[in-house]
């Protein structure tokens, strides 16, 4: 069985969305959730810029995880905390040691950019464990028939946090695609990103064909969900390197357009470089 899910909510319905589908994962691979409250205003959430947000008493917070989690049909332990999203979560992850992290996404191609928190970078900078972004509405199948793994040609060195991950997609046995994004000038051979995601370990075990595909584009996010579309992913995995997560201009980064302007589950594995 694998590590119990984390599962972040707000009440919103992005936050609801995500756990609906945390729960029907989690019960594909037979673990259990731990949901656990945030403050809204903590979260990636549009009305934190226009200060809506109603603050619930401790008395409407548990029926409100009484209500969502009850129909859920998994184990499930509730938690809420009081201090900001990084230090709870740490503190969550700490004590459960979870599998992956999971986050619900709003909608926000309507907001710049500069002005959506990023909340994904502070919970990989505080827990260095793979994280699950679902936006809102996505219909895709859960648990995943396909997976789509976007890597350059770069080595891949993953944290161990990272081989709960290799359990669960042992476990669903989806369709598994790499694919790499090239310059339209240049070659899009998928050689080099099959060998570096063989190498990371995130495959190994998993009893299926992997299948690559090619994609030239000059922008790299939108070459990634164009090979996304185009491969039919119902989970698009992306390797979030230090750099990407650790630097001033995570929005300008590579994973984070992607993650800003998807719209099927995305999975980012925190690597060592």
């Amino acid at each position: 069985m694998a590590a119990p899910f984390l599962v972040l909510t707000d009440f919103t319905p992005a936050a609801d969305h995500a756990l609906r589908y945390a729960a029907a994962l989690a019960a594909s691979v037979y673990t259990s959730l731990i949901v656990l409250h945030i403050r809204r205003e903590t979260l990636l959430d549009p009305d934190a810029f226009n200060g809506s947000i109603r603050h619930l008493s401790e008395g409407e917070v548990a029926a409100s995880l009484q209500e969502r989690t009850q129909p859920l049909g998994v184990p499930v332990t509730v938690e809420s905390a009081v201090e900001g999203v990084e230090a709870a979560v740490a503190d969550a992850v700490r004590r459960h040691s979870p599998s992956l992290v999971v986050l619900g996404k709003p909608d926000t191609e309507t907001t710049p950019d500069e002005l959506v928190s990023s909340t994904s970078l502070k919970l990989l900078r505080a827990t260095r464990t793979p994280l699950l972004v679902v936006p809102v509405g996505t219909q895709a199948a859960v648990p995943p028939l396909a997976v789509t793994v976007a890597a350059d040609n770069s080595s891949i060195s993953l944290k161990t946090q990272s081989e709960g991950i290799r359990e669960i997609l042992a476990h669903v046995k989806p369709r598994l695609t790499v694919v790499h994004v090239a310059e339209p000038e240049n070659s899009d051979a998928c050689t080099a990103a099959l060998d570096a995601v063989q190498a990371s370990g995130l495959v190994t075990g998993i009893q299926t064909r992997i299948h690559t595909h090619g994609v030239r584009h000059r922008r790299i996010p939108e070459g990634i969900l164009q090979a996304a579309t185009e491969t039919h992913a119902d989970l698009l995995v992306l390797v979030a390197r230090r750099r990407s997560f650790l630097g001033q201009l995570f929005n300008r980064s590579v994973t984070s357009q992607v993650i800003l302007h998807g719209h099927l589950p995305m999975l980012l594995l925190p690597a060592l470089d």
